[in-house]
């Protein structure tokens, strides 16, 4: 106990005087929990780390279930789940092939299979907490891609507990972990949100409540001899995000990812030792898998799925860093000692690298993709407009709308009140056969390619309405060189101003519409000239508008 108190101790004494450096200096605190973790792993024993390791995996894996929306990817992940099971069969048999290519052992090929195949949910999470409900395509595609992720990390974790581990296979560790999944989906669907209604928001209790689920599936998992992991899983799956009752819930699972994530990357930090020319080489192929294989895959492969080259770009790198799940696997493995020490060293070394750049390539994947599109990579990739394009060879005096599903069809819904026609442009492909269905004039493929503008027929058009939620896509309608009115999504004023300057006519910010809609309809209700029934409704339709 001793040994675990002064190793937390000195795990955040060491972190908090590093983050008011980063603080600052306005500096990323990967690096500096990393550093943290260097200077305490040299008073630190070895064992407390792996400890502190795996309760630092179990709950940011925990965190991350909370977050995930399971109704969206049942109805609209089916893509992003085939797809992200294809990337890792493609990226971990190859991985595997190098491991034994390295004269490694089948078991410890594997491992190195595994690393090279499975990429993290610390970045799903990032973008899943972010505080605009509205999502870019890319991150509901790459959401659904760490999920399935996720699921082979615990099948994986399974496996090897079953067959490597133990001293004879013990196969009914998958049905064990089967129900408690499944106990989870029944809390969930069944339980959950009728226990969070009847707290009505009470913050202490909802608290305990979160806690209570965590430790208490991790409780089952240990007692039926399964990796902690498998347990925090399975309570995240069991807690829903359940507007509005569950809000005070999220807040407290918030505040465990501030507690826990220290705790991660500080135990990465100090696990890291001078590489050797082995374990060099090692991790020089894990990077080469990770930062550029896993994306490059997954591009290509959303690019045969018909995907524009921007948002598989874009997808391609979130996989850009070693999954909690490698890390986990490969501290077990240590602790039965069925893995080789350099290739233990290698995959915390290459975990330690990939957050470096996942770091850099989460803040600036915008600039990263304009300078591909430069040098034709994206158009190389996906697919742009023309059998998916439907426009009259006589339009003019249109109203051009971007992204369909951000608004874009409620507008189509009310197109009569314009008295003009509407042409959308959309980039997901999934939304097309809908489009197809209620639009008489569309254009499939990526804003910032000239060619969609053309196609789109931008120089006649009455206007440009961009309602997409990313930054990248609003910014390439503000930058076009026309005349035609333009007006644009923002989520901030501070947004707002910048893009009226750089030449936007007009913003629509969501949060003031729904403000001052509050105050219509209220004003209806109060006078009788609705219903409460249909106050209601409209409540309904404006909650779908604005979350989506």
């Amino acid at each position: 106990m001793y040994e675990m108190l002064f190793a937390l101790t000195l795990i955040f004494v060491l972190a908090a005087v590093l983050l008011i450096v980063a603080a600052q200096r306005g500096l990323p605190v990967i690096p500096f929990y990393l550093l943290a973790g260097i200077v305490a792993g040299a008073f630190v024993d070895e064992t407390a780390l792996l400890d502190l390791a795996q309760w630092g995996i179990a709950f940011l894996v925990f965190l991350f279930g909370v977050h995930v929306d399971l109704d969206a990817l049942r109805s609209r992940g089916r893509i992003g789940v085939g797809v992200g099971i294809l990337q890792a069969t493609v990226t971990g048999a190859l991985g595997f092939g190098v491991g034994l290519g390295f004269g490694l052992d089948g078991v410890n090929a594997v491992y190195f299979g595994v690393a090279a195949a499975l990429s993290s949910s610390l970045v799903a999470t990032s973008y899943l907490d972010a505080p605009s409900g509205a999502r870019p395509t890319y991150e509901r595609l790459a959401e659904s891609i760490h999920f399935t992720e996720d699921v082979l990390g615990v099948v994986v974790v399974l496996a090897l507990g079953a067959f490597v581990y133990a001293a004879t296979p013990a196969l009914e560790q998958f049905a064990v972990a089967a129900g408690l999944i499944a106990l989870g989906l029944g809390v969930r669907y069944l339980l959950f949100h009728r226990l969070t209604a009847r707290l009505q928001g009470d913050s202490e209790v909802m608290m305990l409540v979160g806690i209570s689920f965590v430790i208490g599936f991790i409780a089952l998992a240990e007692l039926a001899g399964l990796s902690i992991v498998v347990g925090a899983f399975a309570a995240g799956i069991a807690i829903a995000d359940d507007y509005p009752h569950s809000l005070e819930l999220v807040d407290t699972v918030d505040d465990l990812e501030d507690f826990f994530t220290p705790i991660f990357f500080v135990t990465v930090g100090a696990l890291l030792t001078v590489p050797g020319f082995e374990t060099g080489g090692y991790t020089i192929a894990l990077l080469v898998a990770i930062l550029v294989v896993n994306p490059l895959v997954l591009a290509a492969v959303l690019g045969r799925c018909g995907f524009d080259g921007r948002t598989a770009i874009l997808a391609g790198l979130t996989l850009d860093q070693i999954s909690v799940f490698t890390l986990l696997v490969a501290v077990e493995a240590l602790a039965a000692e069925q893995i080789a020490r350099p290739l233990f060293d290698a995959i915390v070394l290459a975990t330690a690298i990939s957050m470096l750049v996942a770091s850099y390539t989460s803040r600036h994947g915008g600039s990263i993709v304009r300078s591909l599109d430069e040098r034709g990579f994206l158009r190389a990739i996906g697919g742009t407009s023309g059998a998916r394009t439907d426009v009259s060879e006589d339009l003019s005096d249109h109203v051009i709308v971007v992204d369909y599903q951000h608004g874009g069809r409620q507008l189509v819904e009310q197109r009569d009140r314009f008295d003009r026609p509407i042409l959308v442009v959309e980039d997901n492909p999934t939304l097309m056969v809908e489009i197809e269905d209620h639009c008489d004039e569309y254009v499939y493929g990526d804003v910032l390619d000239d060619r969609v503008w053309a196609a789109a027929r931008l120089e006649d058009a009455a206007a440009v309405v961009a309602l997409s939620p990313e930054r990248d896509s609003t910014e390439a309608v503000v930058d076009l060189e026309t005349d035609v009115p333009r007006l644009v999504r923002v989520e901030t004023t501070d947004a707002a101003v910048t893009f009226l300057e750089r030449g936007a006519d007009g913003v629509i910010y969501p949060d003031a519409i729904a403000a001052d809609r509050i105050g219509d309809d209220l004003e209806a209700l109060l006078a009788d000239d609705i219903s409460l029934e249909a106050f209601t409704q409209r409540s309904r339709d404006g909650e779908e508008t604005t979350g989506e």
